[in-house]
């Protein structure tokens, strides 16, 4: 089989990236990275050729160096492992995430993940409770709602006077808790501060977004919570708003 141009380059960073990380920590004469780097000189002289006679690196002044493509290599090579790696860290919520999930990768890339622990199901909840804790501005949108946390989540969000909470759920979910749990459910709309909507949600996770610095999902399954992601990237923050506003549109404020 023939390696395309890229193929042999990746191939080659793969197999040399600890020579061309040596050399972009610090430049210097080979008989430095002899002493730094294992395995034989005949294995160093290779080394440092293959890299040469791709570009990655040159031996200028008596010391060799990663030239520019070299370094933007290495780089993006690094950045792919990290998210490979990030891929993998979320990959047991992930599997419970239909195909069709809207959960992309730009909110998986650098999420922390929060798994739930079997012997203690909804202390991963925690999680979620010290996110919106101090938030002024707090949207969320859940086709779920954890009854057991109702209060001590308005009470999270609602210790400091100056905040705003906007709520999407379901048309049914609120009907039933407002049966179920009338007291708290009225209270809350009639706060100033909380506005709630009620609209379709079509995934199996809730999700929220603190102040337009932090986002965060929370996955729901058929035997209860799964595992929380919890992402401050502006790519994870983008989507984030991204999906609440497309919810929003087909939403109908509760007016009680």
């Amino acid at each position: 089989m023939t390696l395309h141009c890229g193929d042999a380059h990746d191939t080659l960073l793969d197999k040399r990236s600890s020579y061309l990380r040596a050399l972009i920590d610090q430049p210097r004469p080979k008989c430095d990275l002899e002493d730094e780097l294992d395995g034989s000189r005949s294995t160093l002289d290779r080394a440092l050729r293959e890299l040469a006679d791709a570009n990655l690196a040159t031996y200028e002044d008596g010391v060799w160096k990663p030239t520019h493509l070299g370094r933007c290599s290495f780089e993006a090579r690094e950045a792919y492992l990290d998210q490979i790696d990030s891929l993998a860290e979320a990959a047991p919520l992930l599997t419970e995430l239909p195909s069709g999930s809207p959960v992309g990768c730009e909110f998986i890339i650098g999420a922390d993940v929060y798994e739930t622990d079997p012997s203690m199901p909804d202390a991963v909840m925690q999680t979620l409770l010290d996110s919106v804790e101090g938030g002024h501005v707090i949207l969320m949108a859940t086709p779920v709602i954890v009854t057991g946390f109702s209060d001590e989540f308005y009470g999270r969000v609602s210790s400091d006077e100056d905040y705003s909470l906007e709520v999407l759920i379901p048309p049914d979910v609120f009907e039933r808790s407002r049966t179920t749990f009338p007291t708290p459910t009225d209270e809350i709309p009639n706060d100033e501060n909380v506005r709630l909507h009620t609209a379709p949600i079509p995934f199996n996770f809730g999700l929220w977004v603190v102040d337009s610095t932090e986002a965060g999902i929370i996955i729901f399954t058929d035997r209860g919570l799964r595992g929380i992601l919890l992402n401050d990237t502006t790519d994870a923050l983008d989507w984030a708003v991204e999906q609440y506003e497309r919810l929003k549109q087909d939403a109908e404020p509760v007016f009680l």
